[in-house]
Parts: structure tokens; sequence; C-alpha cells
């Protein structure tokens, strides 16, 4: 084990149990942050990983890819027990990363300003988050959604005080397809998630039928941003916690409320 990845390993609470999922909610910087942001960060990318980031365009995508991949190899490395630096990620047919010789899956989501990292054990399991935006996305459901999803965001492209259904129907469609292992290489009007009443559940139905065997949640996370998360298997408890360098936070280690 590296001296700077020993240096860095706080002790997180990192037991997975059958039925537990664990996301964590990882700040990235924003417009106009710079090479500051990543100082101080421990040296854990690959030569892989760095020449990625620096054929970025964007100083801002650099910065939220280093902070991005620190994060998932830092949390990775403490559930494991392994020096987070030494990790070395397979990809499967569609390009989702796995670690091999482990039972721990994960996931990674980014959109602007946060990321979120699920795991379980054994898996699969897929996240999405993405900031919320004002843009009416009515045509976009109608091209890539089922009936009832594009209907259910029609109706609510204009209801005053509340984000639009899209963000919800996108995240849980999302976070399937990545549980998978598709990503968009699975159409998403070929499937239909239908939300749960008064919970933060949804439902997968192909032809009219519930696709049994996934759980999907929807997450609550701060203002403007929409997320949700699938497994396969039991889902009977989801711990939230925060990401900085160095140190962990619990957030809601009990459970997750109702968003969307």
């Amino acid at each position: 084990m590296s001296a700077v990845a020993a240096a860095t390993r706080a002790p997180y609470r990192t037991g997975l149990a059958a039925g537990t999922v664990d996301v964590w909610h990882i700040g990235l910087p924003g417009d106009g942050a710079g090479a500051g942001a990543v100082r101080g960060l421990p040296p854990l990318l690959d030569a892989r990983e760095r020449a990625r980031a620096a054929a970025m365009v964007s100083e801002r995508d650099r910065t939220a890819f280093t902070v991005a991949r620190t994060a998932l190899r830092d949390i990775l490395g403490r559930y494991l027990d392994r020096d987070p630096a030494a990790l070395r990620f397979g990809a499967g047919r569609y390009g989702k990363p796995y670690l091999e010789d482990t039972r721990l899956a994960f996931n990674l989501s980014h959109t602007a300003g946060a990321a979120l990292l699920a795991l379980a054990a054994p898996g699969p399991v897929g996240v999405d988050i993405e900031r919320i935006t004002a843009a009416d996305r009515t045509t976009m459901a109608e091209r890539w959604f089922a009936p009832a999803e594009a209907a259910a965001v029609r109706a609510g492209a204009g209801r005053a005080g509340a984000p639009s259904p899209f963000w919800a129907y996108w995240t849980c469609k999302e976070s399937y397809v990545k549980a998978l292992g598709l990503g968009l290489t699975h159409p998403l009007d070929r499937f239909e998630v239908r939300f749960a009443e008064a919970t933060a559940d949804a439902a997968v139905f192909r032809g009219g039928r519930r696709h049994d065997g996934w759980r999907v949640r929807r997450l609550d996370l701060p203002a403007g941003y929409a997320g949700a998360v699938t497994v396969r298997g039991p889902l009977t408890r989801l711990r939230t916690w925060s990401w900085t360098p160095g140190a962990a936070t619990a957030t809601r280690p009990e459970g997750i409320s109702h968003h969307g």
C-alpha cells in the first residue's frame, strides 16, 4: 500500500449486506474552476486516466474528471481494503467498467457540478444523475420514451412550480439500462417505467408485463438535480453518503425520501 493512499484512508462504514445499496454524492467543481480545484488530491489516477484527462479541451471537464475518478478509486479502495492507486479496471462489451476478482459492483454517473457512485454486492447496479434545466423536453420524450411516459411528460410540461416529470423518467430509465450494462445501446422506448404511489420506487414493464428481479428507486438530491438507482435483487436498505478527500460524512444513512 502506498504511503499517500494509507494517509488518506479514513474509517468509512463499508459493510455491504445483500439488499443494501450505498450511494455516494461527490461534489464536482463548476465553471471557473481551475487546476487549484484538484490541488491536495491524492495522486491515485493511473497513466490511462491521466492521459484521458489531458485530452479534454475544457479545463472544467479535466478537473471534474480528475475529482470523480479520484473519488471512485478512494471509495472502492476503502470498501475492498486495497491500495486505491493499484486498482485495475476492466470494461464490459458496451463500456461499463468493473473490477475483477471482487463481488462488489459499482456504477458512476456525473453531470454539471455533481457525481453519484452506487455500490452493491453482488449487483449489478446502475445509477444516473442529471442537472435539471428549464428546457422543454417534450419532443425528446416523444422521440425516445414509451408512449405512456411521453404522455406524462406532455401533461406535466405546463405545470408551474415543479420540475418536468421528464427528469424522473430519464434518470430511472438510464439507471436501469446502466445496471443491465447496455447503456443507450438499449432503446429507451422498449420498456416503460411506472412510479409507485407515494414512494420513491419505480417498476419496469416490458410488453405490459412487469420485469421482476430489478429494483428502481428515485433519489432525494439537492435542489436542481434528479437521480435514480437500479439494482438486481432486493433493495431493503439504501444508505447515502457524501465524499470529500480523506473523509466521509453520512448524510441519510438509514434511508432516502421521495423525490420527483
